[in-house]
């Protein structure tokens, strides 16, 4: 929870994600829940490439063992994850801040988290910056969510999004 209006809280989140190399989805999330009367503020990104993620034989044996660099072409890459960013009031002048990512069964199961990193250091950035407006923030770490209407819910995720 922050001290903060919902959507200025998406708007930060993301741009955080966005620094970490996540791109923001034009897929109307935010618009359709609305419609819907959701009482969240929302905003999904994504980032990862499902054929690039996948390492065959020749990559993956072959490559790891290189003593230079491979051409980007030729890399590994993150596959396919989804951040839902979603906020909204808790009390007056108190949000409630979700991220939650959803990997894809695209991609490399191997390296499926890979994006774990990226997304730990967006929050770490979250957090330094409400520090440093004096916000008060608290962290919760969750496991899985209920599939409750929320836009972080695996039913919307997958309904409204289309994210498998």
């Amino acid at each position: 929870m922050a001290r903060s209006d919902a959507p200025r809280l998406v708007r930060i989140a993301s741009e955080f994600l966005q620094e970490q190399g996540f791109e923001s989805r034009d897929d109307g999330l935010d618009a359709t829940l609305r419609e819907q009367g959701s009482e969240w503020t929302s905003a999904a990104l994504e980032i990862g490439d499902e054929t690039r993620s996948r390492r065959g034989l020749w990559q993956g044996q072959w490559t790891d063992d290189l003593p230079f660099p491979l051409p980007r072409v030729l890399q590994h890459s993150v596959p396919p994850t989804l951040v839902v960013v979603a906020a909204r009031r808790a009390a007056t002048g108190v949000a409630e801040l979700v991220v939650f990512p959803h990997v894809s069964r695209r991609g490399d199961a191997e390296y499926a988290r890979a994006a774990g990193p990226r997304i730990r250091a967006a929050l770490e950035g979250i957090t330094a910056a409400a520090g440093a407006e004096g916000a008060m923030v608290s962290h919760e770490s969750l496991s899985g969510v209920p599939d409750d209407g929320s836009p972080f819910s695996q039913a919307v995720v997958r309904d409204v999004l289309g994210w498998r």
